[in-house]
């Protein structure tokens, strides 16, 4: 059987583990590609009010239509115990479902881990019952993909870095030596993973920073106990996973030498990233232990490269002229 998984959203995050767990389960995996930039130009008739990774959802599935038996989209509302993910996440099969008009099956078992083993359990049962393997067999395919899941994220730093970006997700593609690489200028990029990935909504920023002699290091060269201790600091509590990622992140690169710039990365019409960046702004202003040199890149359908080229330069010009002040 023929799984489609579109390229959009959360599939520059789970990918390892959702392919490592279908295949598993003896399901052929076929993710969508094509030129986007063309169909996004003949317009998108659904999420008009929302981000640009949204949208593209659309398109992507739709070019799966034909070539594949199912749709795998999990209905997305926890990864961790405490908090959930955007809330447009769980309602992106029902849009994906008006938009293709049942040409497709779409699988969207929910994946609610604030129920802790419960909500494992749902999921797995809605995937024995579409696959018709047994519960035993998913649990352990689910296992195994979590273990795949791991060892790609240990990977990540150096696969950005020595590997072109069409070929981070590419399963098929070793991984590079880490460190063996060496540029002049190490920034770190922050944001929610569609957004520092997706070539076609950041006009493959990865590559173009690259080009310009910067390592990139992203939040997982930050300690996940390292991140949480700087939220547990602000006055309010922040409900959203990522954002949770993204500000803790951020905050603990003011405080440390890792990089020598620091880059968030976001797309327009996100509401939860615009709450962040202001919140960000200001604790950053107010540190006086360490300033580092910060820019938010902001994504829509109108970026374009030249743009984003020359905020870049402009950025390298100030990290170059910190590190001549610093000595």
């Amino acid at each position: 059987m023929r799984i489609g998984i579109p390229k959009s959203l959360m599939y520059y995050k789970l990918f390892p583990l959702w392919q490592t767990f279908l295949q598993e389960l003896g399901m052929e995996v076929i993710t969508s590609g094509g030129a986007m930039r063309h169909i996004v130009k003949r317009g998108v008739p659904f999420y008009e009010d929302s981000c640009l990774p949204l949208k593209l959802l659309i398109p992507h599935s739709q070019s799966l239509v034909g070539k594949v038996d199912a749709l795998f989209l999990p209905r997305l509302i926890s990864l961790e115990r405490h908090y959930i993910l955007c809330p447009k996440f769980r309602g992106a099969p029902d849009v994906l479902r008006l938009a293709i008009k049942d040409k497709l099956d779409i699988w969207d078992g929910i994946v609610d881990l604030r129920q802790g083993n419960k909500g494992l359990e749902n999921f797995v049962r809605y995937m024995a019952d579409k696959t018709g393997s047994n519960p035993r067999q998913v649990r352990r395919a689910y296992r195994r993909g979590e273990e795949r899941y791991h060892t790609f994220n240990r990977e990540l730093t150096a696969r950005i870095n020595g590997l072109h970006t069409e070929e981070i997700f590419d399963l098929e593609t070793p991984s590079p030596v880490a460190g063996t690489d060496r540029h002049p200028f190490t920034v770190a990029f922050i944001g929610r993973s569609y957004n520092l990935f997706d070539s076609f909504i950041n006009k493959d920023l990865l590559a173009l920073v690259k080009g310009m002699g910067i390592n990139v290091v992203t939040s997982l060269a930050i300690p996940p106990h390292e991140r949480e201790r700087r939220i547990s600091r602000l006055s309010k509590e922040i409900y959203w996973e990522t954002a949770r990622e993204i500000v803790g992140s951020i905050l603990y690169l003011t405080e440390h030498t890792i990089a020598d710039g620091l880059v968030f990365v976001t797309s327009f019409k996100c509401g939860i990233d615009a709450l962040m960046q202001e919140l960000l702004k200001r604790k950053i202003r107010t540190n006086t232990i360490k300033r580092i040199p910060f820019m938010t890149l902001t994504f829509d359908e109108h970026t374009t490269v030249e743009g984003l080229k020359t905020r870049l330069e402009a950025f390298l010009d100030l990290i170059a002229q910190r590190k001549i002040h610093a000595g």
